[in-house]
């Protein structure tokens, strides 16, 4: 399993069904990139939620647009109905020919990870301190608090399964060198591009990755896009 140590626009949209404003394609005669980010647990906080968007609304600058789809982890829809709309807000983009890209924070991982191997479409994937593995690593109380989550740390490794050497290459998993929230083995992923970023700490790590590791997720993306 390779890793690296690394050191150091956002169109928001209602990710739950709502419209998608129609941007027009750059006259670059490339199709754009979309990323949509799927953030963990904390979703349910606003100030979070809002520090998130900010961050990604300055991705603008580097050439891709980004959307927001909120799991709403601590609901009570399954997992597998949170899917099919990622999956549908996907398939609206495809449509009007945009490459689109997923990227996951935390539990918002496992999401991103699921909806990859059900939809091979989906040109590269993204996992920030991701968790998605080992459900006996998360207090009870977690776990029947937030439904969706539990069911992905059962549902995402069989899924795991399915996807192949290149398949995994299309990923880039960024880490903490120290998680303290998350088990530091499992953010790794197998034969995925896995990076160490130079902070500590879990949700440090997610704020790191989205205001000063954007450059390296680009270009990642759009290395894997021009293969």
């Amino acid at each position: 399993m390779s890793e690296q140590t690394t050191s150091g626009d956002s169109e928001l949209v209602g990710a739950d069904g709502a419209a998608v404003p129609h941007v027009p394609a750059p006259r670059t005669g490339k199709p754009p990139i979309r990323v949509i980010f799927v953030p963990g647990l904390g979703d349910r906080l606003p100030p979070l939620v809002h520090l998130q968007r900010e961050a990604l609304r300055t991705w603008r600058a580097l050439g891709v647009r980004t959307t927001m789809f909120r799991v709403r982890w601590s609901s009570d829809a399954s997992f597998q109905d949170r899917l099919d709309r990622l999956d549908e807000m996907v398939e609206r983009y495809e449509q009007r020919g945009e490459r689109v890209a997923l990227m996951g924070a935390s539990a918002g991982a496992g999401a991103v990870l699921a909806a990859y191997a059900r939809r091979r479409s989906i040109v590269a994937v993204v996992i920030i301190a991701g968790k998605f593995l080992e459900p006996e690593d998360i207090i009870k109380p977690v776990l029947l608090r937030n439904a969706p989550f539990a069911q992905s740390l059962s549902t995402v490794p069989k899924l795991l399964e399915e996807l192949g050497p290149d398949d995994r290459a299309k990923i880039l998993s960024l880490r903490s060198a120290r998680d303290g929230v998350v088990d530091d083995e499992d953010t790794l992923l197998e034969g995925a591009v896995n990076e160490t970023m130079r902070v500590v700490g879990h949700v440090i790590a997610i704020g790191y990755a989205l205001m000063f590791r954007a450059r390296r997720v680009v270009r990642f993306l759009r290395d894997v896009v021009t293969d």
